[in-house]
């Protein structure tokens, strides 16, 4: 229903402010953004709904598999289908995603109950969907974890990370080796600002079974600075590899998907949102390590939300940030270049040039002057940034700058490059000074105190509607609207703690012994969450070497977390005699299975599997001779099941 009723909607509302933005000759000259021609394919583009796209993901072996299953079984069945006298195009592969791992199919809920052979497309796509080798996503969504250019050993940081699609995508990368028995020594840190987003965050990542991931809920303006010591005893401020800041904008880009903004959008969000945009894109380039890469996005095409936070943070960067030429990557995506020349309107909708131009000195702060293009914005290379518009390859609105730290820009940069060569000892409150700094440069690009005490709060999610990939800003907000800091800090502490466990423990070294864990498996990463229940242990997690490493550092109290750890080993109620109170669970089941030793794993044939998993209590008779002699020996207990 809800497919049939985007199939079914046209622009709903002429926005009289976005018109008068885009739609006049003579804003489209002054912006240079589209020529009038182009502004009509673009505009009617936007009352169509979206195509639906999705990524095959998993390992590298099973995602080649399914994407070969889908061109040679699939598509070949869809080339001819014809409903009602219109001819429906078969899914197609993304022509600028890598190894055609990302597709695109526009067809509606209608056809489906019309054509047979779609809805089993529609079927298979459901089930792969469901057990995780295809994950649904938005074609512009797709493309900044790709520009990230992940790989398995980097530490990553996603800043504004709900609902989590490329979140998801983040720990596919860090995941990207299939070497067996091999955990990666990347890291996973996805945050939101927003407590229950930050939970839909959880279950959109939660099927992936990363130990590497963990959720934080933090205001990104201000992630915490954690510290950290290596082995030494040396201090250092923890940083990362990659870096993305996908924020909170306007949101014009998703027209598409969204009606809502037809009949909210107004010129006063981006207005609002730009200096907290700033904010987070200068934080999380204070977060990156040098020679690391941070990539900044928006869904709007708003260049005060674009551009000019480009152009602000690259000033403030002091030459530390590059910002880079990415025409050559994702070849065959359909881009502009970012622009070097605009004006503002103001919530009046007057275009002005400068805060001069406005007359009434109180209202000139609403504007500040990083809104506009800098003086020296020839020297500032901003064609490189990637705009993506819906009419030329039929997807929503985005924008992608991809920036490399070329340089430190604070002293914790300095001190984190002298830990990495290991010849000066920086001391904590040395460190901790230089971090001043980068919170003092923080509060002065930040919203004004005055601005931001009228702004409206958050509008409550209500459980039955779609949150979209990010909160868009309604006309009226003077801010992007943080939630209250005390109420943040509350909802924080309905977290339970968590605990890294002793090797020693009762319960590691019970399961170490019934399940054979092999000597090479890391026993030092078992986890709890100490306020789980009454019952002592309940559920063991595991997590990264990477994870333990922040967990296991006094400073990681600083650390709101939401999420963390892979659910390994479940108690039992009442175990059989010779068993084990603990055990695997399904979430780590593939994560453990390597390091079980063979006394627990058992072949089954294929009519062994089907009496396993379409009945409730198997019986030993329905195994052949050789399984039933081999079950008889180890005892009815728990076994790992292997299919060959």
């Amino acid at each position: 229903e809800k497919e049939d009723a985007q199939k079914a909607l046209t622009v709903p509302v002429e926005n009289e402010v976005m018109i008068k933005l885009v739609n006049s000759s003579n804003a489209i000259q002054k912006q240079g953004i589209l020529s009038d021609e182009e502004f009509k394919q673009f505009y009617e583009v936007l009352g169509t709904p979206l195509p639906t796209t999705f990524r095959i993901t998993g390992s590298r072996e099973t995602a080649l598999e399914l994407r070969e299953q889908i061109k040679n079984r699939y598509v070949p069945s869809l080339e001819n289908v014809e409903i009602e006298g219109d001819v429906i195009k078969p899914p197609q592969p993304l022509e600028w995603y890598p190894d055609d791992l990302g597709w695109h199919y526009k067809v509606s809920r209608g056809v489906l109950r019309k054509s047979p052979d779609i809805n089993a497309f529609h079927k298979f796509i459901v089930a792969e969907t469901e057990i995780g080798n295809i994950s649904r996503q938005e074609a512009v969504s797709m493309i900044p974890p790709l520009l990230l250019k992940v790989k398995p050993h980097q530490w990553v940081l996603d800043m504004c990370a709900a609902p989590g699609s490329k979140t998801a995508q983040i720990i596919e990368a860090v995941h990207a080796n299939d070497r067996q028995n091999e955990i990666p020594t990347g890291l996973v840190i996805a945050n939101d600002a927003d407590y229950k987003r930050s939970h839909m965050l959880v279950h959109q990542c939660r099927r992936l079974a990363s130990p590497c991931f963990v959720a934080t809920h933090h205001d990104a303006t201000h992630f915490p600075n954690i510290h950290l010591k290596d082995d030494k005893g040396r201090v250092y401020k923890m940083q990362f590899d990659r870096v993305l800041c996908d924020v909170p904008c306007s949101g014009d880009g998703t027209f598409r998907k969204n009606e809502t903004i037809w009949r909210n959008w107004g010129i006063g969000g981006g207005i609002g949102l730009h200096p907290t945009q700033v904010q987070i894109f200068l934080r999380g380039a204070q977060l990156t390590k040098v020679g690391g890469r941070i990539v900044y996005s928006t869904c709007s095409f708003n260049p005060i939300e674009n551009e000019a936070v480009v152009a602000e943070v690259l000033n403030l960067s002091n030459g530390a940030l590059q910002l880079q030429d990415v025409s050559n990557e994702l070849v065959g995506l359909k881009r502009k270049p970012g622009m070097k020349t605009w004006k503002v309107m103001t919530k009046e909708g007057q275009w002005i040039d400068s805060q001069e131009d406005i007359p009434e000195h109180r209202k000139r702060s609403r504007y500040p002057r990083s809104m506009f293009p800098p003086a020296n914005v020839d020297e500032l290379p901003l064609e490189r940034c990637v705009r993506i518009y819906p009419h030329e390859q039929d997807t929503g609105g985005f924008f992608v700058a991809v920036f490399e730290k070329v340089a430190p820009m604070t002293g914790a940069d300095t001190a984190y490059m002298a830990h990495m060569k290991g010849d000066t000892i920086v001391k904590e409150d040395e460190l901790i000074e230089s971090e001043k700094k980068e919170e003092e440069l923080l509060e002065n690009v930040g919203p004004k105190e005055d601005e931001s005490s009228t702004a409206p709060a958050t509008p409550e999610v209500k459980e039955d509607v779609e949150v979209p990939s990010k909160r868009a800003a309604a006309e009226g907000e003077e801010t992007a609207a943080k939630p209250n800091k005390k109420a943040k800090e509350s909802e924080g502490l309905k977290e339970a703690p968590f605990e890294l466990m002793s090797p020693d423990s009762e319960d590691v070294v019970e399961a170490t012994e019934f399940y054979g864990l092999a000597s090479n498996f890391p026993k030092t990463q078992f986890l709890l969450r100490s306020m789980e229940g009454n019952s002592r242990n309940r559920t063991i997690y595991f997590v990264s070497e990477s994870v333990k490493t922040i967990l296991s550092q006094p400073a990681a109290k600083r650390l709101r977390l939401v999420n963390t750890g892979v659910k390994v080993f479940v108690r039992q109620g009442s175990p059989m005699d010779g068993g084990c109170p603990l055990r695997i669970s399904s979430d780590g089941l593939s994560l453990i299975s390597p390091y079980v030793s063979e006394k627990r794993c058992f072949d089954l044939s294929t009519d062994e599997l089907r009496a396993v998993v379409t009945k409730a209590f198997p019986l030993i008779e329905e195994f052949d001779e050789q399984s039933r002699e081999r079950l008889t020996a180890l005892g009815m207990l728990f076994h790992i099941y292997v299919i060959h």
